[in-house]
């Protein structure tokens, strides 16, 4: 009988021994990975912005302020290509760098008026192709012979390349177009149509003039309403055509009458009124995405 349990205890010895020697090795503790304290609490680099300006002053000076010398670089290039006099002289004025332009571009009238919104259209182009947009341009002097402040935004991309041309609104009666194909020219008439146009003829070479009946640029009472709905229709045609309206710019400090003169405001699309009773109306320079076609979308250049 005591063999009996002596049996069963050797028995019951052996499975727990054999148990042991199955049980599986358990496996190595998880260990997480590390990770540097500046990887979770580093913060995001600052956003900017770099903004610039171009201005013009007395009756030849281009100043330009906050711009990289590679910009300046590409408008001497774009400013003695596009003005015949060239640049007469530049350098440091105060924190900015000046141009002093040969003759006097923005008190000239006729063909060297046209000549200096050629030079106009050209630099905003030229920014516009360096990643630097209009942001906006603004009167800051309340002198009488002030012109615009342009203020510039620069974007990395830069934007699609573009077409420009210039539209001129001159004497009291005239509107040229500058380095607007005819085609364009011919619709627009046709669109404000003889109530508006009286004529249409080429002012020069790439610039086509239409003269309008009475003096719309110096209109008074309900006419400048009439005025008014003259360049909402000039806006759809000119949309229609791939163009779109990129700055409205106050460079002319040139007098003028019924006869002479050239006449411009800071003002985007819509004239105001002046004390005097003139109606001042815009240089507009317009910019049109480079091979456009009909139907495509219009690119507002900002």
């Amino acid at each position: 009988m005591f063999d009996k349990l002596r049996e069963k205890a050797r028995d019951r010895d052996e499975k727990h021994d054999n148990f042991q020697q199955a049980a599986p090795t358990p496996a190595p503790a998880y260990e997480a990975p590390a990770y540097e304290s500046s990887s979770i609490h580093q913060a995001p680099p600052p956003f900017q912005t770099h903004f610039a300006s171009m201005s013009m002053h007395a009756a030849d000076d281009l100043r330009f302020l906050s711009f990289p010398t590679p910009v300046i670089d590409a408008c001497r290039a774009t400013t003695q290509a596009l003005w015949s006099g060239g640049i007469q002289r530049e350098g440091i004025y105060a924190n900015s760098y000046e141009f002093k332009l040969t003759g006097y571009p923005w008190s000239s009238m006729g063909s060297s008026a046209m000549q200096a919104r050629r030079l106009m259209a050209g630099l905003l182009g030229t920014l516009h192709g360096m990643g630097w947009v209009l942001t906006l341009n603004t009167d800051v002097s309340k002198s009488t012979a002030d012109k615009d402040t342009l203020l510039f935004r620069h974007q990395s991309p830069s934007p699609a390349p573009c077409d420009w041309c210039s539209i001129s609104f001159s004497r009291a009666d005239r509107m040229r177009l500058i380095d607007v194909s005819p085609e364009v020219c011919q619709t627009l008439s046709a669109r404000l149509g003889k109530e508006w146009v009286s004529k249409v003829s080429e002012y020069a070479p790439g610039i086509q003039e239409i003269k309008f009946h009475g003096y719309p640029w110096s209109a008074s009472g309900k006419e400048t309403m009439r005025v008014r709905g003259l360049f909402l229709v000039m806006l759809a045609t000119l949309e229609e055509e791939g163009w779109t309206v990129y700055a409205s710019v106050d460079q002319s400090m040139a007098g003028g009458s019924d006869n002479t003169g050239e006449t411009d405001t800071v003002s985007v699309f819509v004239s105001s009124i002046q004390d005097s009773g003139w109606l001042t109306v815009l240089q507009w320079h317009c910019c049109r995405l480079k091979g456009w076609v009909r139907g495509a979308p219009v690119y507002h250049g900002r």
